[in-house]
């Protein structure tokens, strides 16, 4: 069976436990039932897709694929990772980056935008540092899937 022949599972909105009477989940148990054979099996597997289906937030999607597409630059990893050794400002990155300073703060502002990097004034100086544990804990975890 094509990708396309399979029906959407439309459940998001709605806030019953049971998608019986919509058409779309329906059609979806329908299609697991040729799947799975069994139509109990069909009809709990569909009620856990929609059930996941109901947890997906846009806005949380949204601000997701903004961190990760912040982190799919080489310069703004290496960055994250200078910032882990702790505060720089602007001119020490460009220094460790050999990068002029128009890119330097274009990429640092992708970074502060995707919530990566916090900003810190200090007279006519900014220092730049990462927002969260979390991110360096992300470099790491990332470092661990290389391995594999």
């Amino acid at each position: 069976m094509l990708d396309k022949e399979l029906p959407t599972i439309s459940c998001k909105k709605r806030e019953k436990d049971s998608c019986r009477d919509n058409n779309a989940c329906c059609e979806a148990e329908n299609t697991l039932v040729r799947f799975y054979g069994d139509r109990s099996i069909a009809r709990e597997r569909c009620l856990q897709v929609c059930a996941q289906a109901k947890k997906i937030e846009e806005a949380d999607l949204t601000a997701e694929m903004k961190v990760f597409k912040a982190l799919a630059d080489a310069t703004r990893l290496k960055i994250l990772k200078l910032l882990s050794g702790g505060e720089l400002c602007i001119g020490e990155l460009m220094l460790a980056l050999k990068r002029p300073q128009s890119s330097v703060s274009h990429n640092l502002s992708i970074l502060e935008n995707a919530g990566l990097v916090k900003e810190r004034k200090e007279g006519k100086w900014c220092r730049y540092r990462i927002s969260d544990g979390a991110v360096t804990d992300m470099l790491g975890l990332a470092s661990r899937f290389k391995r594999k």
